[in-house]
């Protein structure tokens, strides 16, 4: 009698996680969610790349891949807090879209949590290993951030130099 009632409660719980999982109480990033190019514009190598695709692009870019557990509640609402957190932190998808400043300042950042080993965090990795990021790919994508960074102040340091130019008056 106890073990029916126990698989009557697992059943039950198990039908009301499936329940509460369509509800998504901070809104659904998967909602509208279409895979996208990341890093559009910037110079990235391809380890980086791909680095930065498996390893960073489930929560901080538009093409997250969610692992079954995902859809059962409450463990839903943690994983679409952690990333839609993680791309309004960065959106690797929408690298285009960011000014100049917000792109230097996402490298500054980036270069800094991953030298550190804060990213990825380290409840993700445990759920993930494949996530681990060696101490060789973070040399590489703190180096990629740091001359990525380089390359943008300059780049647009010369085109604010040359449109400040155009815009003076003829010397008579």
């Amino acid at each position: 009698m106890k073990s029916h009632r126990l698989q009557l409660t697992l059943g039950g719980l198990f039908a009301a996680s499936i329940a509460l999982s369509t509800i998504h109480p901070l809104g659904d990033p998967r909602a509208g969610a279409q895979s996208a190019a990341i890093f559009q514009g910037a110079d990235l190598p391809p380890r980086v790349r791909a680095e930065l695709e498996s390893k960073c692009g489930d929560c901080h870019s538009q093409n997250t891949r969610y692992p079954l557990y995902s859809h059962f509640a409450p463990v839903t609402w943690i994983i679409d807090r952690d990333v839609r957190e993680g791309r309004h932190s960065l959106d690797f998808s929408r690298w285009q879209s960011y000014t100049p400043d917000e792109r230097i300042n996402a490298l500054t950042r980036m270069a800094s949590q991953v030298h550190a080993g804060q990213m990825p965090p380290r409840m993700y990795v445990l759920l993930h290993p494949h996530a681990h990021l060696s101490q060789q790919d973070q040399t590489f994508i703190y180096d990629w951030a740091k001359s990525e960074r380089r390359r943008l102040r300059s780049h647009f340091a010369c085109a604010s130099d040359q449109a400040s130019a155009a815009s003076r008056p003829p010397q008579p």
